[in-house]
């Protein structure tokens, strides 16, 4: 008979519609509940990155911080950061414009980059299509949910306008 533990590395990979809010703050805690494996500072900057996972009002804040803490503890605590890696690819985003007045496009993250420069990069990249120009273009951060509230609730009103 497979464990209960086992049971759950059997289901799907984390998507964003399926993963829970508070996965992330969990791996945190875990990690703070063991201090034989943390250090002081360790501790500090978990407790500071667990603190912007639950106001979500500051997403590149969030990033620098979860990327300066992952160069430091990745190495010892691969599968912890593995795990808030996952939750913060599946509720983040970039929303990319490439040129004033250009259409905004959101672009999905992967955290294969440890600095926030090189997230910024490749989401620039991502965003670019064939024959694209860029001209000061602008990139910013956000929570997913947030992004989707805005989207949804101007959907919402359009539709309500349609109506009228």
């Amino acid at each position: 008979m497979i464990s209960q533990d086992c049971q759950s590395s059997l289901q799907p990979a984390c998507q964003p519609s399926t993963c829970r809010w508070r996965c992330a703050i969990e791996v945190i805690d875990q990690l703070l509940s063991e201090p034989s494996i943390i250090t002081g500072r360790d501790a500090d900057d978990l407790l500071d990155l667990r603190w912007k996972l639950l106001n979500s009002d500051d997403a590149e804040g969030t990033l620098k911080l979860f990327c300066a803490v992952r160069r430091r503890m990745e190495c010892r605590h691969y599968l912890a950061f593995f795990r808030i890696r996952k939750w913060l690819e599946n509720h983040l985003l970039a929303t990319v414009i490439l040129s004033p007045g250009g259409d905004q496009q959101l672009v999905s993250l992967r955290l294969d980059h440890c600095c926030v420069e090189a997230l910024r990069r490749a989401a620039l990249c991502a965003a670019l299509r064939e024959g694209a120009v860029l001209d000061r273009p602008s990139l910013r951060f956000l929570y997913r949910q947030k992004s989707f509230v805005h989207t949804n609730s101007s959907q919402s009103h359009q539709a309500s306008i349609a109506r009228h």
